[in-house]
């Protein structure tokens, strides 16, 4: 049973002894300097005594030639732990206020765009000069933001490392907050509680209170959990129902818990030891840190954690690798498999999709093995997760032909492999497809200059036969390949418009001071501000957007500060999400 420090069930006050150093001044006599000469010769007389030289009148002081200037306090709201070759410059705030960085961080947010979400985890784990400026003394300062942030992502093991290096003065209400969710987030309950026990006595809140609560509840000491929870109905604290029936069924009480609001790591870790099934709503309203706690927590049955962990996926909260090994270890019966290879239908469940991938891991027929991954990827564009299964799946793909599978299978192999950066093997899947439009896409992929012409994919036949194949979806999909063609610098002069016009349509815009000033940025080089602006126009939500503007203005600024490679990551991620 682990046990947790605290004298009262709320806590109490942090009594800490005065150290009183004493040190005694050491004296120290010198006495006066010994001249060492040779000795003068014995045969001669001492020279006569002369007057003493006049000695030039005192002159005013002049100013001296150097000041004492105290040293500014040192900055360390940037400090970094990203030490491969995938870090951003150390400079990359250079020239950007720090108010433009506090205002624009909070509005980035998760994404299902792998693109998105490395450039997002290499902005706010590179090491870099802080921006200059001083924090608001009544807002979070720039570090909790930034560990907000990194929270909000699901970067769970980078945000404990950076407040791990964080000096011990850096501490704040909303400091040590993300640090007790941090550690609830990477399964670690007795490293938050001891966060907990440790800083509680600085605040005093209702938060605090539940979280010494949890710990209690956590730790097997019900008795102090349920007293505590009596404590703070006697103070009128601001009620919170679902809190306390976590508490009571974690102390043994039968209770039904059919919503968990709030789902904040600490809550799911609470839920977690109720060992009741997650709540739907709580699925889709927990962020990537809450659904990481949940889908690594080893205390949770693996397939109530299936669900979980392909939303964690989604944004990238977990790796490909670990959705695998997740799948892995769901159990299923030799007739469930039967059942789910003899539905003619995808599976709509992520246990159907667990054997799916069971099988495409077997060593059953290439035949057998192709058709469970080209449900997978069908049923994932279905529901928006045709990025990440195609991380999970990609893989599986080079010892099978694109002639294997079922209708559409080659092309959606060739999709998996282009959107995970397998441009060569992917030629034949595109050539076996019949889809054209593919081999634009491979270009897009393609880091060196794109030529006008591929006979492989004249670009006014692959418009036009787009725009004729469906009328609803063809004009956008057009739109958005001249947008991201020309923001390569394509020459696209020898096209007739004529047939490729579309009406005006609706779309949701950024803020026009992050349009110009991410136009600014640029023109400057200034990476981390012209990065974190991007970022904010091409995110739609939680997905990238798919406005060709947009895109176009979002390429083009990864191109000016260096990011090639990563600009042609975009594009073809946007390519595919328009089911291209």
């Amino acid at each position: 049973m682990r046990v947790f420090r605290a004298e009262s069930p709320l806590g109490c006050a942090l009594v800490l002894p005065a150290l009183l150093l004493l040190a005694s001044p050491a004296a120290a006599q010198l006495g006066p300097p010994i001249q060492l000469r040779p000795p003068t010769p014995a045969a001669a007389p001492p020279p006569a005594p002369q007057a003493p030289a006049a000695q030039p009148a005192p002159q005013p002081d002049a100013e001296p030639d150097i000041k004492s200037m105290p040293l500014a306090p040192a900055d360390n709201s940037w400090l970094g732990t990203l030490g491969d070759s995938s870090a951003l410059p150390q400079e990359m705030w250079n020239g950007t206020p720090r108010a433009f960085v506090m205002a624009a961080l909070p509005q980035l947010g998760a994404t299902n765009s792998p693109a998105l979400q490395d450039l997002a985890r290499r902005l706010l784990l590179s090491n870099a000069a802080s921006p200059r400026g001083q924090d608001s003394p009544d807002r979070p300062s720039l570090a909790a933001l930034r560990l907000d942030r990194l929270e909000a992502l699901g970067q769970v093991a980078g945000a404990l490392a950076i407040m791990d290096e964080l000096p011990d003065e850096s501490t704040a209400d909303n400091l040590d907050r993300a640090r007790v969710e941090l550690r609830f987030a990477a399964n670690d309950p007795d490293g938050a509680c001891h966060a907990v026990n440790e800083r509680m006595g600085r605040y005093q809140s209702n938060w605090w209170d539940r979280a010494l609560i949890a710990c209690q509840a956590l730790s097997g000491d019900s008795a102090k959990a349920a007293l505590g929870l009596s404590l703070l109905r006697e103070q009128k604290a601001p009620p919170d129902p679902v809190f306390d029936a976590l508490i009571e069924v974690i102390g043994g009480q039968a209770r039904k818990i059919d919503k968990l609001p709030d789902p904040t790591p600490m809550r799911m870790a609470l839920f977690a030891a109720t060992k009741l099934p997650l709540p739907a709503d709580a699925l889709n309203a927990a962020g990537p840190a809450a659904l990481h706690l949940y889908a690594t927590n080893s205390a949770v049955p693996v397939e109530r954690r299936l669900a979980a962990a392909e939303r964690a996926a989604n944004y990238g909260a977990l790796t490909a690798a670990e959705l695998g090994e997740l799948y892995q270890k769901f159990e299923f019966k030799p007739e469930e498999q039967a059942a789910v290879l003899r539905d003619p239908k995808p599976p709509s469940d992520a246990k159907g999709r667990a054997i799916l991938y069971a099988v495409a891991r077997s060593n059953a027929p290439t035949e057998t093995r192709a058709s469970a991954v080209a449900s997978l990827l069908t049923e994932a564009k279905r529901r928006g997760g045709f990025l990440a299964m195609a991380q999970l799946v990609a893989p599986l793909l080079g010892d099978m032909r694109p002639e294997s599978g079922p209708e559409g299978f080659a092309a959606d192999g060739a999709r998996a492999l282009l959107v995970t950066g397998r441009e060569g093997p992917a030629a034949a899947w595109i050539s076996a497809s019949g889809a054209r439009e593919l081999w634009l896409v491979a270009r897009l992929a393609a880091t060196p200059p794109l030529g006008a012409t591929d006979e492989n994919a004249p670009l006014q036949q692959v418009f036009v036969t787009l725009i004729s194949r469906n009328s609803s979806s063809g004009p956008a999909q057009v739109g958005l390949l001249l947008s991201l063609l020309a923001a390569f610098d394509v020459p696209l002069d020898a096209l007739d418009p004529a047939p490729l016009l579309a009406p005006p349509h609706e779309a949701q815009l950024p803020s026009a001071a992050l349009w110009v000033g991410q136009q600014h940025a640029a023109a400057d080089k200034r990476v981390g501000e012209t990065l974190l602006a991007s970022l904010l126009i091409a995110q739609a939500g939680d997905r990238l957007t798919l406005e060709p503007i947009l895109l176009g203005r979002t390429i083009a600024g990864l191109l000016a500060i260096g990011l090639d490679a990563e600009a042609h990551a975009l594009a073809v991620e946007a390519a595919i999400s328009a089911g291209i």
